[in-house]
């Protein structure tokens, strides 16, 4: 008995550390010409935010960050802003966003070429 408390005690702490260990484990990444991520890749009712963040190639006067739904209507949109930052991070407001999935596209202009990215997968928002 005492050998098997010890062997559950021991699984539950090695897998705690594993999930723990890196607030990354569960992000969303993008492809494409701008990299970002999200903070997560499933948002549950409990959710607030969809936080993205990332960097940009080159300084720029900012990005668009447009939050679509599957069929492809965009759904909220934020500007990053300006004055020469590569790094950006936006916030999404969950509240008034129906359940679903989402994808992210980042867009900005450099010139005059286009540089956009999205999320590798659709993340999902339950509510």
């Amino acid at each position: 008995m005492k050998k098997n408390v010890m062997t559950l005690f021991t699984t539950t702490l090695l897998v705690f550390v594993f999930f723990a260990g890196s607030s990354e484990a569960f992000a969303m990444t993008s492809k494409g010409a701008i990299n970002f991520q999200t903070d997560a890749n499933t948002y549950s009712k409990r959710a607030t935010s969809i936080v993205v963040t990332g960097t940009l190639d080159r300084l720029n006067n900012g990005a668009g960050v447009f939050l679509v739904n599957k069929a492809g209507k965009t759904v909220k949109y934020t500007f990053t802003g300006c004055c020469n930052k590569r790094s950006f991070r936006v916030s999404f407001s969950t509240k008034n966003i129906p359940a679903g999935k989402y994808d992210v596209i980042v867009s900005t202009d450099w010139g005059t070429r286009n540089y956009i990215g999205e999320l590798k997968h659709y993340i999902t928002v339950q509510h």
